[in-house]
C-alpha cells in the first residue's frame, strides 16, 4: 500500500480530500497533517472582523472531515523534509514515511526582524480570531499594508467600531497607493471610497519603527497606536529551503507546470506556498489555488500510476471583491469595477457556498 500525504488543509488540499472520498481508491493510505484541527477561510475574514460571521461558519474542521472520508488526519507541524529518503520530520520529531507528499501550507508574511515583537499577523491563519478580535477593540489600531488584505481588514475593523459606539481611530498605512497593483485607476476608486467612509489612511508611509504608544513612519510622521497588524507582502516557510529543495529566489517550493517539484517528482505543491518556474511572477492569490486543486488531484494520481501529467494554465483575469465594511464591497475585474451592496451579496454568496461545499462532506 503506498502512503500519500497532504501537508497543509490550503484551497488545493481541500479539493483533493473531497475527491478522496468520492474517488475510493484502493491500496492508497491518505495522510493529512496540519498544524491546527481547523483550517480558517481567508475570504471570510472580513465579515468575521466584523461580526457577520461566527468563528465555525469561516472554519472547516480538518479531523471531521479525515474521519469521514476514511484518511488520517494528523495535528503536527512539519519542519524538515528528506526528499531522499522520502520521510517529513514533525516539529516534536516524529518521522512521517510517504511516497508521495504535497505542500499547501500557505505563506507567512514578511515582518521586518526588528519589528516582529512590536506587531502581530494573521499567519499561519489559525492565529487569526483571537488577534483580531483582539485588535478591532484596541484603542488606537493601526493596519499596515495597501494590498487587499490590509485595506479590507480596514474597513472592516472600522466598520464594526462604529457599530459598537466605538471611535473610528483606526489607521491604515502603506508604502504604495492602496490596492497599488490593481492598476491606478482601481487604486483612485479603492481611496475614494475610504474618503467617503471616513478612513483615515497615509500612503507612501513606510513604517521606520514602532515604538510603546506611537509607529513612526518613512513620511516624518508618527501615528497613536495600542495594536499593530502587519499585512505587507508574502514570506515564504523555511522549510523549503532548509530541507535544500529547488526554491525560488524568495524560498517558495519551486514547481514545474504539474506543480511538482523540479527536482523531486515525488513532491506536489499548491497555493501560496509554491513559485511555477514556467509563471514566476504570478501572484499569490488563493483564485489559483482553488483552480489547480483539479489539476493537483489528477498528477498525483497520474503521478502513482506513471500516467503523463497535465500542466496548470492560470488564468489572466479573475474577479476580485473586497468588503468595504456596512453591508458593501467593491469588486473589480481587469479594469472594470463597481462598489455597493450588490458586490457584497455576491461575495457573501461564493464564500458561503464554498464553505457549504466541504462541511457537507462530514456534517
Amino acid at each position: 500500500m503506498k502512503t500519500l500525504v497532504f501537508v497543509g488543509g490550503g484551497h488545493a488540499h481541500l479539493h483533493c480530500l473531497e475527491q478522496v472520498k468520492s474517488e475510493a481508491l484502493e491500496n492508497l493510505r491518505v495522510v493529512l497533517i496540519s498544524p491546527s484541527r481547523h483550517q480558517y477561510y481567508s475570504g471570510m475574514f472580513s465579515g468575521y472582523t466584523e461580526g457577520v460571521y461566527n468563528l465555525d461558519d469561516i472554519r472547516i474542521d480538518l479531523a471531521k472531515l479525515c474521519e469521514k472520508i476514511g484518511c488520517t488526519f494528523i495535528k503536527d507541524t512539519i519542519v524538515a523534509v528528506d526528499a531522499q529518503a522520502k520521510t517529513l520530520k514533525g516539529e516534536g520529531g516524529t518521522v512521517y514515511r510517504y511516497d508521495l507528499t504535497s505542500f499547501d501550507i500557505g505563506s507567512r508574511t514578511a515582518i521586518p526582524d526588528a519589528l516582529k515583537e512590536h506587531v502581530s499577523s494573521i499567519k499561519p491563519n489559525y492565529r487569526f480570531p483571537e488577534q483580531l478580535l483582539r485588535l478591532r477593540n484596541s484603542s488606537h489600531p493601526v493596519i499596515v499594508g495597501g494590498g487587499a488584505a490590509g485595506v479590507e481588514l480596514a474597513f472592516s475593523i472600522q466598520a464594526w467600531r462604529k457599530n459598537h459606539a466605538l471611535r473610528a481611530n483606526t489607521i491604515l498605512l502603506s508604502s504604495t497607493s492602496l490596492l497599488a497593483n490593481e492598476g491606478a485607476a482601481q487604486s483612485k476608486k479603492i481611496e475614494a471610497i475610504a474618503l467617503q467612509k471616513k478612513l483615515p489612511f497615509f500612503t507612501d508611509a513606510s513604517v521606520e519603527a514602532v515604538e510603546e504608544q506611537q509607529v513612526i513612519a518613512t513620511n516624518g510622521e508618527s501615528y497613536p497606536q495600542t495594536d499593530v497588524l502587519w499585512l505587507t507582502g508574502p514570506k515564504s516557510d523555511d522549510i523549503f529551503r532548509n530541507s535544500a529543495l529547488p526554491t525560488d529566489g524568495d524560498g517558495f517550493l519551486l514547481v514545474n507546470r504539474a506543480l511538482q517539484s523540479v527536482g523531486h517528482p515525488t513532491i506536489f505543491g499548491a497555493g501560496d506556498c509554491i513559485s511555477i518556474d514556467r509563471y514566476p511572477k504570478l501572484e499569490k492569490n488563493g483564485v489559483y489555488a482553488v483552480r489547480q486543486g483539479p489539476i493537483l488531484w489528477k498528477n498525483l494520481k497520474s503521478s502513482l500510476s506513471a500516467d503523463k501529467l497535465i500542466p496548470f494554465k492560470p488564468q489572466k483575469h479573475f474577479m476580485s471583491i473586497l468588503s468595504t465594511g456596512d453591508g458593501e464591497a467593491f469588486l473589480t475585474y481587469g479594469k472594470r469595477s463597481i462598489h455597493g451592496k450588490i458586490p457584497w451579496k455576491i461575495k457573501q454568496r461564493i464564500d458561503r457556498k464554498f464553505m457549504k461545499q466541504f462541511k457537507d462532506l462530514y456534517e
